[in-house]
């Protein structure tokens, strides 16, 4: 899968996120309100911040199709990686917002009585996780840390539903403060959530190696080149780094001194060709070669 295609898969998953937060943060809101539950508002609030984190990453996927311009020269990418990290800032925002709020409700909380906030928190345990499993498996596929911090959200909000289900269901046994207490609960479930997805994205802002994996298969690709070719050689490194869902690579080779420039030329087209055959998303790959008894 390409850079272009993996970002348009990007944007399917986002997508998905803005549509079903809207719709689950409104549900929320609205029935927490009405019949008085704190965590289902929290609940709430914490669904109605992924519509802000989704857009952010849908945004950020557009925004990475741009080509290079004249201040861009290597492209838009690193716009994906900055997207995770202010996903991660609105994630630990609304933590810390539903840790003070649910605090201060816990000293004056009221039993709550009908039991549609509780069929509500069940409903988006389930729901949430089904966008959690779809967002995830789009995000790991095409390798979008912004994506997956999307989806890890919406792994966090059903955890936090599942809390707000137990709050819920102690206030309607009679226990008022199990509704805030889970309230906070959730909440500090939410910042550590965010600090993670915060910490992944900061690494790939500071140009973070591609996997192993990746690295092995390039050093893979270029000896096999060289063997196809008949060519004398060795592989003297792999580098790279992750540029949002794009690699940028680097291969040293040391070869036989006596290959002519026009043999070198065509070596370095099979090779870069050959790269970006078993690694796609591989933007932009230099080779250097070197002489072999140097």
């Amino acid at each position: 899968m390409d850079v272009e295609e993996g970002l348009r898969e990007v944007e399917k998953g986002a997508k998905v996120g803005v549509y079903g937060n809207v719709f689950l943060s409104v549900l929320k809101v609205v029935v927490g309100f009405l019949f008085g539950s704190w965590a289902l508002i929290s609940d709430g609030a914490h669904s109605a911040s992924d519509v802000v984190a989704s857009a952010v990453v849908l945004f950020a996927a557009r925004f990475a199709r741009k080509p290079p311009d004249e201040r861009h020269m290597y492209g838009h990418h690193k716009i994906e990686p900055f997207a995770g990290l202010v996903v991660s800032g609105f994630v630990i925002g609304a933590g810390l917002f539903l840790l003070v709020e649910s605090l201060d409700h816990l000293f004056h909380a009221r039993p709550i009585t009908s039991p549609l906030p509780l069929a509500v928190a069940l409903f988006t345990i389930g729901f949430k996780e089904w966008m959690y499993r779809y967002t995830v498996r789009i995000a790991r596929r095409v390798g979008s840390k912004a994506l997956e911090a999307d989806a890890k959200h919406h792994r966090s909000d059903a955890w936090s539903s599942a809390a707000a289900a137990v709050g819920i269901a102690g206030s309607m046994a009679g226990h008022a403060w199990a509704d805030p207490a889970a309230g906070a609960v959730v909440s500090l479930a939410v910042v550590y959530t965010g600090l993670e997805v915060g910490w992944e994205s900061f690494h790939d802002l500071l140009d973070v190696a591609p996997e192993e994996e990746v690295l092995e298969a390039v050093h893979g690709a270029v000896e096999g080149v060289l063997e196809e070719e008949g060519v004398e050689g060795e592989v003297l490194f792999v580098r790279g780094r992750r540029m949002g869902l794009a690699y940028h690579l680097d291969v040293a080779v040391a070869v036989d001194p006596d290959l002519r420039v026009r043999d070198l030329a065509d070596l370095r087209g099979r090779i870069v060709e050959r790269i970006r055959e078993v690694v796609p998303r591989a933007e932009i790959v230099t080779v250097e070669f070197t002489s072999l008894d140097g």
